[in-house]
C-alpha cells in the first residue's frame, strides 16, 4: 500500500482508515475532510452506533475492526483508540504496509511504547505520534519565535493544560488510572512533549506532587522538569476542576532576551453564558491544530519525508509523563539519565 511517489501538478490520492470513533477520531475525520486529495474510506469501532456516527461525517463506511479496514484498501490508518491498544494495531498496520498516525501517549507502558518504537523502525511506510500541541497555531508560533533565536537561550517555561474529568471515554477508560494513567499521562504529555520540542533538549531530572481529588487519585499535580541544557520546566494538569472551568491552557516561555506568554482565555472570541449554568465558548483556533497535524503527516507520505513526530519522540514524553508518576509514588525526584522504567 505504501506509495511515497510525488507530483508537482497532481496530488497523490490517499485513502484513510480511522479505528476508533470517539472525541479524537471526530477530530480527526474532520480534519481529513480538509485535506485536499485524502478520501476516509471508512471508521472503525465495536460500538457500530458511534462508527456510523463518525463515519457519517466523512462520508465514509462505518466498520467494526481494523480487519476490514485494512481489506478496504487503506494507504493510512488513525490510531484514535485507548491507550493500551495502540501497540497491537500499529503493529498490525505496519505488517500490511500502511503508514500510521497513533494518537497520543504513544501507548499507556514504556515496555508498550518501545513494542511501537521497534515497529516504527522496521516500517515501510510512516509512524507519526499525534502530538498536536506543536502544530496549534498558538503554540507553533511560539516554536518558531524560540528557533529563530529571538528570545536567546530558554531558561524557564511553565504550561498549565487543566479540565474538568473528561465524560466522553467509552466505557469510563480514562478514569480509570490503569488504563490511562491519569492527567499526567494523558494530558500532561501535551506540555512535556511541546516543552522539550520547544527547547530542543532532553528531560533529565522530573519532580512531581499530586492530590487525590473526588474524581480520582493524582487527578491534580505539579511537575518540575530540568532539562539537559539548564532550562527549567513547571508543568500544572488536572481533571479536577468544575464543568464550568472549561478546558484552560495556559503557556510562559522565558529566555535570556524575551519573554512570550498566552492563554486559551486571551485567545478565544467570546464566551455566552446562559441561564442553566453552562457556557460556550467561541474558539477562533477550531479544528486548525488537527488539520494542520494531518496536513504534515499526509505530505509527509506524498513527498516521502520523516515523520513529523517520530515513535521515538513519543516514547520521550511518555517517559518524562511516568517518570513524574514515579516521583508522586516515591516523593522522590526521578533522573531521568539513570532511571528505567518498569
Amino acid at each position: 500500500m505504501v506509495n511515497t511517489t510525488s507530483s508537482s501538478s497532481i496530488l497523490q490520492p490517499i485513502r484513510v482508515g480511522i479505528v476508533g470513533a470517539g472525541y479524537i477520531a471526530n477530530a480527526h475525520v474532520g480534519a481529513y475532510v480538509e485535506t485536499p486529495g485524502v478520501t476516509v474510506v471508512g471508521v472503525a469501532d465495536p460500538v457500530v452506533a458511534k462508527a456510523e456516527r463518525v463515519a457519517r461525517r466523512g462520508g465514509a463506511v462505518a466498520m467494526t475492526s481494523i480487519d476490514e479496514l485494512l481489506d478496504a484498501g487503506i494507504d493510512l490508518i488513525s490510531i484514535c483508540t485507548p491507550s493500551p491498544t495502540h501497540p497491537d494495531l500499529v503493529e498490525q498496520a505496519v505488517v500490511a504496509g500502511i503508514h500510521v498516525l497513533c494518537e497520543k501517549p504513544v501507548a499507556r507502558t514504556y515496555a508498550d511504547a518501545l513494542r511501537i518504537v521497534d515497529a516504527a523502525r522496521v516500517a515501510p511506510g510512516i509512524v507519526m505520534i499525534g502530538h498536536v500541541s506543536r502544530f496549534e497555531p498558538d503554540h507553533r508560533r511560539a516554536q518558531q519565535i524560540i528557533a529563530a533565536g529571538r528570545l536567546g537561550e530558554l531558561r524557564m517555561m511553565s504550561q498549565t493544560i487543566t479540565s474538568s474529568m473528561p465524560g466522553w471515554s467509552q466505557d469510563g477508560w480514562l478514569s480509570d488510572p490503569s488504563q490511562s494513567g491519569g492527567p499526567l499521562v494523558d494530558l500532561a504529555i501535551h506540555s512535556f512533549d511541546y516543552l522539550a520540542w520547544v527547547n530542543q533538549s532532553e528531560p533529565v531530572r522530573v519532580h512531581a506532587v499530586a492530590s487525590d481529588t473526588a474524581v480520582g487519585p493524582a487527578t491534580y499535580a505539579l511537575a518540575t522538569v530540568r532539562y539537559a541544557n539548564g532550562a527549567l520546566g513547571l508543568v500544572e494538569t488536572s481533571w479536577a476542576h468544575p464543568t464550568s472551568h472549561g478546558f484552560k491552557v495556559s503557556t510562559e516561555l522565558v529566555g535570556a532576551d524575551g519573554r512570550i506568554n498566552w492563554d486559551y482565555d486571551g485567545l478565544i472570541g467570546g464566551v455566552l453564558n446562559t441561564d442553566d449554568g453552562n457556557s460556550v465558548r467561541f474558539d477562533p483556533l477550531g479544528n486548525r491544530g488537527f488539520v494542520a497535524e494531518i496536513g504534515a503527516m499526509v505530505e509527509a507520505i506524498r513527498t516521502g519525508s520523516p515523520s513529523p513526530v517520530t515513535a521515538s519522540e513519543g516514547l520521550s514524553a511518555l517517559k518524562t509523563s511516568l517518570a513524574a508518576l514515579e516521583s508522586v509514588r516515591t516523593r522522590q525526584p526521578v533522573d531521568l539519565t539513570t532511571w528505567s522504567p518498569s
